[in-house]
């Protein structure tokens, strides 16, 4: 920043220092100057960290190439938005940017307008276990409204309608299973509770697949035996891995292995 060259004129001075104006919004600048100058305010994850501070540290650290908050910035959007399944499952835990609702939105900015394809699965399932009026119309985020751009906007909409047929099939899945009982099954309530689990599922106009096993408990822990409840958590986990390795394709984005090779090329 200090080694731009000086106006024609020279650069007005304060107290004896010279003044290097910069173009940046105020707010940009000011995370990042924090950022550069003292060491705690954005550490690499595990540490806290909040979306806005993010965006911020990556777009000056990019423009004035400070490459180590490059690359913290880009740890933390990873550690929200993962690009694997057991990442996925304990994001909860590991995630160094709060869930403040929206987030999704937001981050699908920043992924576009850095080219951080790599990210996009994870923000854009997200995405989809948002109301669809969002999408269509826009999403709050501060004291703005996100909107996406038509090809974008078409992008999620597919994607979503994808992600909704799957969940409906792993419905229709755990309906047929309802009828049958289990080797070893030695529970009353067995098959009205996998109709039950069905129904829930069947009923939603969200994803929220990836995390029904974790997040339902409360329905089949009861209603299940020991091998029912065995048996529906291996269904949960095998239609969960395939969901995730489809989720790239479904919104037309390169698959897995090739985003991985995109991630390795920003961290460097």
């Amino acid at each position: 920043m200090l080694a731009f060259p000086p106006p024609e004129g020279g650069n007005p001075m304060m107290d004896g220092c010279h003044i290097v104006t910069v173009y940046d919004s105020a707010k940009d600048m000011s995370f990042f100057l924090k950022a550069v100058f003292d060491s705690s305010y954005f550490e690499p994850p595990p540490s806290p960290t909040e979306l806005p501070i993010v965006e911020a540290v990556l777009r000056l650290s990019l423009k004035y190439d400070v490459q180590y908050l490059r690359r913290r910035a880009l740890g933390h959007l990873s550690s929200t938005f993962p690009m694997t399944l057991d990442a996925w499952k304990e994001r909860d835990t590991h995630r160094t940017i709060p869930p403040v609702d929206n987030t999704p939105f937001a981050a699908f900015r920043i992924a576009r307008e850095f080219d951080l394809v790599w990210l996009l699965p994870a923000i854009l399932y997200c995405v989809s276990s948002h109301p669809f009026e969002k999408t269509l119309d826009y999403a709050l985020w501060e004291d703005e409204q996100i909107a996406f751009g038509w090809a974008d906007k078409r992008m999620a909409i597919i994607g979503r309608q994808k992600l909704l047929m799957t969940q409906c099939r792993n419905a229709l899945n755990l309906t047929k299973l309802a009828g049958m009982k289990p080797e070893g099954c030695t529970g009353e309530s067995c098959q009205v509770t996998r109709q039950r689990c069905a129904d829930i599922l069947s009923g939603w106009d969200m994803a929220g697949f990836l995390d029904y096993f974790e997040d339902h408990s409360d329905v089949y822990e009861s209603g299940f035996c020991s091998i029912c409840n065995t048996a529906f958590k291996e269904m949960c986990g095998a239609d969960s891995e395939t969901m995730w390795s489809e989720l790239p394709e479904m919104f037309g984005i390169p698959e897995w292995g090739v985003l991985e090779q995109m991630r390795f090329k920003a961290l460097e």
